[in-house]
Formats: C-alpha cells, structure tokens, sequence
C-alpha cells in the first residue's frame, strides 16, 4: 500500500511540475504535507529538508554569486575578456561561452547568463547582427560550465550530499572537473559547428542602433477632434509611415481582432499597434493620438535628453512577478512609463497595465535615466543596455573575488567542508559590505530552496517505502543482462528527460534513491550513479522551461519555444554520450 501511495504522489508531482498549472514550490509543499499526513515519512523527516547541508549551500552560493555580481567583479573581467573578440561573430561566440562557462563554474548559473547578458547585446549592436545568434548559446555556455565543479549547479551538491548520506563518501570541488570539462569543449564545439547555424535570426526590418530588433504591442487612443479619425486604416498609412501594424481596435469594451485595411478609425478608438521602439516613439508626435501608457501616467516634464527608452527583463529574484503594473502602481512608484510587452518571442496583445507579469518578460520602458538604473536595482531588472553599467559597491570588487576564492580553496584542500565554507562566505560578503544583508535576501531564490526542500522527503519515501527498489528491480530486468554501463546509460537517459520539464534540482533528488538501489542490485559503486545523475540533470538544453537561463533569454533573443528543441535536442544528446562513456572510466563501477 505505501509503494502505491508513493508512485501516486510521485506521478501527481512530475504531472504538475511538467504543466505548470501551480507554482514548483507550491507543488514541493504540498508533496511534503501529502507525505506527512499519509504517513510515509514522520513530521520531523518531511521538514528536515529545510536544514538539509544541501539546502543550506545552496542558499549560501546564491549569496556569494550576488557579492561577486553586485561589486561589478564578473562584469569588468566579462567586458574585457569579450572585446577580444574584435568584429568576428565566431570569436565573439567562442569567447562569450567560454567566459560564460568559466563564470558559472563558480556563481548560479543565472547569474552568470545575467551579467554577460548586457555586454552581449551591446557587442551585437555595434556588430549588426542578431542578439539571438548569441544569446541562446549564452544560457547553454552557463549550463555547460555549472557542472564543473562542486558548486556550480544545485544538483552537482545535492548529489554530493546525497551519496554522502547513504554510503559516506564525497565528492570534492573538482571531482566533477575532468568530464565536465569535455562537455563544456563538446558544447562549445557543436555550437560554433552546427548549433548556431540552427539559431534562427530574429529581426523585424530596419532598426536603430540604440533598440533590440524585435516588435512590441503599445496602445494608442485616437483622440476626439482626430485628423485620422474617419479615415480607413489604408489611409492612415501607420506601416508606411511609421511601420506599425493594427493588430486589434478596443471600440466601445469591444476587441476587433486584425482589423481589415477597410475598417475606418473612429474616435475614441483604442488602437493596439505593432512595431519595433522607434516606430512607436514615432506614432507619440502625431496629432490626433496619444499613447496610452503616457495617458493614463504623463511622463514628467523632463528634456528630452534626460528621457531614455530601455529594455529590461525580468529576473526570477524580481519582486513584480505574478503582480499586473497597475497593482503595484508601477508609474507612481518608480516615475517610469512601461511602453509595451514582450513575452516567449511575440509582443502581448493586451492593456499593459493588465498584464500579469512573468519571469523573463521584456518591458519597454520610459523615463529618466537615473530612475531606470534604480529600477534595475532594486527591482529585479535586468536592463538590455541603453544606460551606462553601474556597480553596486565597485571598491569591494577585490574582496568579494577573495572571499569567493577562499571559499573554494577551503573546499577544495578539504581544510573546510563545503557545507560550512559557502555559508561562512556569505557571511563574510555582508560583513565586508559586498553586499547589504537586505540585498543577500532579494537574492536568494527561495522557489528554489522551497522546492529542494520539499522533494527531499519525496526521495526519502521512494527509499523507505520500497518504490525506488521496485523500480530499479523493473529496469534491472528490462536492461540489466548489457551490464551496468547499459543500466547508467538508461539512468541518464531517464533524469535528462525529466529535467525538461521540470527542476534540475527535483529530478536529482528524485532519481538518487533509484540509482542507489540499481547500484546496489548490480553490487557495484553507487559513485558513477550520482555523478551521471548530477551532470545529466544539468543538461537542459530542450525547452524554455526546463532551466531559468534558458527562459531569461527568451524574451531579449525572441525566440520561440520549439528553436530550443531544434538547437538543444543534439547538444543534450551530445552531452548523454559524454557522461555514459567518460563517467564509468574516471569513477569505474
């Protein structure tokens, strides 16, 4: 009866993660309060995920990644590194994803993507060429070289705190090096090889130099008293003139969805015009219109030189997500007007005001330059270029660098478990004013922690219930007869698939307890398992969702759900067949 109580909340669990209908934290709490009150774990097991030493680490490098990125250190050192790249695409590519794999070696993945991300897109404007040429190989480059070392990604530590727990053993900081360096030459082969030629090259006619080449949505009213008004959309000449399309007309409460040319304009008409920021800024000085944003928050009497339009997307630490800009009274708050929308590689169809946010959405936002750079700031935004980088605390940058180089010193010389080294350095990054102790908490990803520590009860059930030994008993007999090479192959295979569409960190945790039981069936180390389960669960190239680097260049690259499968489908595969051949030879069975 308990294996079934466990399969079922095992296949209700990867069924909401996979769908998404609630939140993966959410979905972690209600897995740890089923399994308490079924009784498949005790009250103290199902919380003890909150002060599981794998928890507690993680927290801790989201810290110290906010102290290296908050001083500008990875910034300046990403800055110079990429201007060696001159004016060739190719260079450019292989030293950005090589930086980038460098950088997530040591910070969280995303904070890698996020830091390179501006000077990427800056290089591609001053280049010509398409930011989603570089942007999607920037998320897989961070992937790429999270799974370096020890602290890299949650999972290369949660499986180390896993094999700890059910043989003794450890992995060290580097134990995850030697193959996780050939998957990092493996990626970065592929992509200046074949992947980029896979990326499609997003751009919507011609463009300034000082706006990404993508079309947003805005809302335009045609005032009372209107020349245009009366007159057909043909006449009006809005894509001619201004290369804006009508994609919808609010008349009266009611939508007309693509408008025929034919279909006359009236008064108090609400217009919703695509086009790239310079046609809509264009549209703003037409008699007879006015954009609605303006409208409903008048821009401040400012010069115009003081006014600026940006791009910025939105981070998983941002506090607007899950919240519409009128709750939050965007305007009133912060003095910016947000223009449009863009959101998965198509602009939103919608009053922006209405919009309930989400991570990796592009805003194009209007104000004064100082108050943007606040917003960026305080808020969670990541801002597209446009205004000048400004570090937090530039002075501390040297601190920072050390403390985070202690930290893996001590790790790595065995001097310090990591366990104990990641949290005394995010100590030491407040105390030495890296960053503000507020900040050190508007960076930690709480989701993540939240849902890390939700699922570890979920692996504990698995083991003690007997499920786990079923299922590896089940695969033993569909593939054990080739061996345990054939076994690890199917164990990758099985965890790379779920991180797809799920967490990296729950599919770990929920595939440890079944490697543990193959490893033991076969009577061979269980060592290669978490290795193999560690680096594939990292391996999420395929879909938008299935890592948070991934979905943060959606918006900025335009790119659409499908060009990850396209380009990612070979890389994963790629990257399955380093980890089943070298895996075995460095940690043999």
């Amino acid at each position: 009866m308990e294996i079934v109580l466990v399969l079922l909340i095992l296949t209700a669990a990867i069924v909401l993660f996979a769908t998404e209908w609630l939140r993966m934290d959410l979905v972690a709490l209600l897995v740890l309060l089923a399994l308490a009150i079924t009784g498949l774990v005790t009250t103290e097991q199902a919380f003890a995920g909150f002060s599981n030493p794998a928890v507690v680490t993680v927290a801790a490098m989201f810290v110290l990644s906010a102290g290296i990125s908050h001083t500008g250190a990875m910034g300046h050192i990403g800055e110079r590194m990429v201007a060696f790249a001159g004016n060739s695409e190719s260079r450019l590519l292989l030293i950005s994803m090589l930086v980038a794999s460098l950088f997530s070696a040591f910070i969280n993945n995303i904070g890698a993507t996020a830091v390179l991300m501006p000077v990427l897109m800056s290089v591609a404007r001053r280049l010509r060429i398409s930011a989603s040429q570089l942007l999607m190989p920037l998320a897989f480059a961070s992937l790429l070289g999270g799974v370096c070392t020890l602290i890299g990604t949650p999972p290369n530590i949660l499986m180390n705190t896993l094999l700890y727990e059910y043989t003794g053993e450890s992995f060290s900081m580097f134990s995850y090096t030697p193959v996780g360096l050939v998957i990092v030459a493996t990626g970065i082969g592929y992509m200046l090889l074949l992947g980029r030629r896979l990326i499609p090259e997003r751009k919507s006619g011609a463009l300034t130099e000082a706006y990404q080449v993508k079309e947003y949505i805005t809302e335009v009213a045609v005032l009372e008293g209107s020349p245009l008004a009366g007159k057909t959309i043909a006449k009006c000449a809005f894509e001619q003139n201004f290369g804006l399309k009508v994609r919808a007309i609010l008349r009266e409460r009611h939508k007309i969805p693509m408008p025929r040319r034919n279909r006359v304009i009236r008064e108090k008409d609400t217009l919703f015009l695509e086009g790239d920021p310079a046609g809509i800024l264009k549209i703003r000085a037409v008699k007879g219109l006015e954009v609605l944003p303006e409208k409903d928050n008048p821009v401040d009497k400012l010069a115009d030189e003081s006014m600026v339009v940006v791009e910025a997307s939105l981070t998983p630490t941002s506090t607007m997500a899950g919240k519409t800009l009128r709750s939050v009274r965007f305007r009133d708050i912060f003095g910016i007007s947000v223009l449009a929308i863009w959101r998965q590689g198509a602009p939103v169809v919608k009053k922006v005001d209405h919009v309930v946010l989400r991570f990796g959405d592009v805003l194009l936002l209007q104000g004064s330059e100082e108050r943007i750079i606040q917003l960026g700031r305080d808020q969670g935004f990541l801002l597209l270029g446009g205004v000048p980088a400004v570090d937090y605390r530039p002075r501390q940058a040297p601190l920072a660098v050390t403390i985070l180089l202690l930290v893996i010193g001590n790790s790595a010389l065995g001097l310090i478990p990591i366990f104990l080294s990641a949290p005394l350095g995010a100590v030491a990054m407040i105390l030495t004013r890296c960053l503000s102790l507020k900040d050190a908490y508007d960076n930690i990803d709480w989701p993540i922690l939240m849902l890390i520590a939700g699922t570890l009860p979920l692996g504990l059930a698995l083991e003690n219930s007997g499920a786990a030994l079923m299922i590896a008993k089940w695969l033993t007999s569909v593939v054990g007869d080739f061996g345990p090479w054939m076994v690890l192959a199917m164990v990758v295979l099985i965890t790379a698939l779920l991180t797809e569409f799920m967490s990296h960190a729950a599919a770990a945790v929920l595939v440890a307890p079944i490697a543990y039981e193959l490893a033991q069936s076969m009577a061979v180390s269980p060592k290669p398992f978490f290795m193999a389960v560690a680096l594939s669960a990292s391996s999420c190239f395929m879909t938008p969702i299935s890592h948070q680097s991934n979905a943060l260049v959606m918006g900025p690259g335009g790119y659409h759900f499908f060009d990850y499968t396209r380009v990612g489908a070979p890389l994963g595969l790629l990257v399955w067949c380093v980890i089943i051949l070298l895996v075995p030879v460095i940690f043999p069975f």
